[in-house]
């Protein structure tokens, strides 16, 4: 199957995507793995899965177990998960299409959270509902349920709301748009000599042993990294508003270690600093276009689910339609 044969419906509706991937290394590389598995089994596989990344800010924060008990209660079933590192070379291949619109003070300050010590967690999920209940992929309706930083809603009604998330950096996670952006970004984050375990992993059934496996390793993660409030420190104030160079230069104090703070408490200094800059161009690819559709009432949480400090209500409405970002 040719590499464009992966960029038709319904793995992607966007034009942007079917003029660009054919060229891209990573795109190119996977479509390769794909031709080599039964075609109407992967069409399947990349229609009912995606998969979401945890970053960093989610381990220190403990956010990963009230998420995969959020996405649970949507329909989203772990299915395997494994440990990624994203420096900053990962960083700019990863949004290579998206990151040339940031401002160089948010690369910086993202790069600092990437860059912290913990993994990320790339937890591979079933969407059980599937595309023929919901209309849409499992990739685009996670896309839709977590939310937008940027825009980000105050009642919880998405998934990084009921996190808790009230800083464009301080997002918690990540998650394809759209199934040829799960092919993509699986060949970013995942070495070649790994990949078919990757695409093995998403084609696998949910079930409790799963689960237990994927929780087991968040668990071990978050054992492995101290917490923290994602917090200013009690008694410091939160920083004034700069412009681009200026949060810049304080951005690069700061990853410089200046200032004789924890680094955790340097990241949430910096995450203030850039909360709010202007982008400096036009992203290169954006969200897929298309309708969105509310998604069905979750159920939340099971009961005693531990709920970090800062996260919403255990049961969360159904979300309502955002533009995602990446």
């Amino acid at each position: 199957m040719a590499v464009e044969q992966w960029l038709q419906a319904p793995f992607t509706h966007d034009p942007a995507r079917r003029r660009t991937y054919p060229d891209d290394v990573y795109f190119r590389e996977m479509a390769a793995l794909l031709d080599e598995r039964d075609a109407e089994e992967t069409g399947r596989t990349l229609g009912g899965t995606t998969f979401v990344m945890f970053k960093p800010d989610a381990v220190v924060g403990r956010r990963i177990e009230p998420a995969l008990d959020l996405l649970a209660g949507h329909g989203f079933l772990p299915l395997g998960a494994r440990e990624v590192r994203v420096d900053a070379r990962v960083c700019r291949e990863l949004w290579r299409y998206q990151i040339n619109a940031a401002p160089l003070a948010v690369i910086r300050a993202v790069d600092m959270i990437l860059e912290s010590g913990p993994p990320c967690l790339f937890v591979a999920l079933r969407d059980t509902r599937g595309p023929r209940e919901t209309g849409m992929s499992a990739a685009q309706r996670l896309s839709e349920l977590k939310g937008s930083s940027k825009n980000r809603d105050t009642d919880g009604v998405t998934l990084r709301g009921a996190l808790g998330c009230e800083l464009m950096c301080l997002n918690f996670l990540h998650a394809p748009d759209d199934p040829a952006d799960l092919v993509r970004e699986v060949g970013v984050l995942v070495p070649h000599s790994h990949r078919n375990e990757v695409l093995t992993m998403l084609a696998g059934e949910p079930s409790p042993a799963r689960t237990a496996g994927v929780v087991a390793a968040a668990r071990r993660l978050c054992a492995a990294h101290p917490a923290h409030p994602l917090a200013p420190a009690p008694g410091s104030a939160r920083p004034a508003r700069a412009d681009s160079a200026g949060a810049l230069a304080r951005v690069g104090e700061l990853a410089a270690g200046q200032g004789g703070l924890a680094l955790w408490d340097r990241i949430v200094i910096a995450a203030h600093l850039v909360e709010g800059l202007p982008s400096e161009g036009t992203a290169l690819i954006g969200p897929p276009p298309g309708t969105r559709l509310n998604h069905p009432r979750a159920t939340g949480p099971t009961q005693g689910a531990t709920t970090p400090a800062g996260t919403r209500s255990a049961r969360v409405p159904a979300p309502a339609a955002v533009a995602p970002d990446h």
